[in-house]
């Protein structure tokens, strides 16, 4: 037996990009979470 569970809203993460001139600063990324399946015991 399995639960889905689906949040929908989006999750917001950072990283460590480096430019064409080597200076590197954090950029944030913005996904929608994917729902997950919880295995029931």
């Amino acid at each position: 037996m399995s639960k889905q569970q689906m949040t929908g809203a989006p999750v917001c993460t950072w990283i460590s990009v480096t430019d064409a001139s080597g200076r590197t600063h954090m950029e944030a990324r913005w996904a929608v979470a994917q729902a997950t399946a919880v295995q029931a015991a």
